[in-house]
């Protein structure tokens, strides 16, 4: 009966995992996340049908070789699921670390529509931006992004637009405007910080699934100082696509992009 009731709550997580990350591909955003969900889903509904899960063990167990591959790919899922556990609690643990007051914002761009408006993300970002920056009013916030080759302006100039529209001074702000990936985000923002004398201490302004790959980053290049965290809200809609994306980044971050 136990086993009953848990195979119906795998199917069900199964079913409502596909639905979140399949929705996200009628807007176009299609990446290593929501592929990778897609999949592990298919795979969790295969092993808890157990009417489709015995049909499949029993026609591929008669020989050596097929039962080989059914072992090795549920140990692979299993391995993978055993990865997502663990980069998903170093996540909430990278969202978690409380900025100080009135600490330089680092706020992380993301994409401009054609229109020149800020994607949903960005406008999240944004948002969370304005937040801060009115929570703490000695604060100054760096913009970081650069332009896209479908983007009509750098993500940093449609950050800055919106801030001072929805009343943040402009003496406040500073545009990064050559960045074309995290990291960058980070490395050119730290000059101006440099530049500008505005402290060693950030508050890094981006979604909460990016925090913990931000974080290592700024660990990677040497920064001095406190990094907090200020999350941006994240649509259900992409939130689960991305923040499987990331299960993909953070051990690419750290094994591949040392230097």
């Amino acid at each position: 009966m136990f086993e009953t009731f848990i195979r119906i709550v795998l199917c069900i997580i199964a079913v409502v995992g596909l639905a979140f990350f399949i929705a996200p591909m009628s807007v176009n955003v299609i990446n290593i996340g929501n592929i990778a969900g897609i999949v592990l889903c298919v795979w969790l509904l295969m092993v808890s049908f157990k009417p489709l899960h015995n049909a499949i063990k029993t026609a591929l167990c008669h020989f050596a070789f097929t039962k080989f591959i059914y072992y090795a790919v549920n140990t692979c899922f299993i391995a993978f699921a055993v990865l997502g556990i663990a980069m998903s609690a170093l996540m909430v643990y990278g969202m978690n670390q409380k900025p100080n007051i009135n600490t330089t914002a680092v706020v992380l761009g993301a994409q401009v529509l054609p229109s020149g408006n800020p994607s949903t993300i960005l406008r999240g970002r944004i948002d969370a931006a304005e937040q801060y920056l009115k929570e703490n009013p000695k604060a100054k916030a760096i913009l970081s992004g650069g332009k896209g080759n479908n983007e009509p302006i750098s993500e940093a100039q449609c950050m800055y637009n919106n801030l001072v529209t929805k009343g943040i001074d402009p003496s406040r702000l500073y545009i990064e405007d050559k960045s074309t990936d995290t990291t960058e985000n980070l490395k050119f923002s730290r000059e101006i910080l440099s530049r500008e004398s505005l402290g060693n201490n950030i508050t890094i302004i981006t979604d909460g699934f990016h925090q913990e790959r931000a974080r290592i980053i700024t660990k990677q290049l040497d920064f001095k100082g406190d990094v907090g965290a200020y999350n941006a809200a994240t649509s259900m809609k992409y939130a689960p696509t991305y923040f499987v994306r990331e299960w993909f980044g953070i051990p690419y971050q750290v094994l591949m992009k040392k230097s």
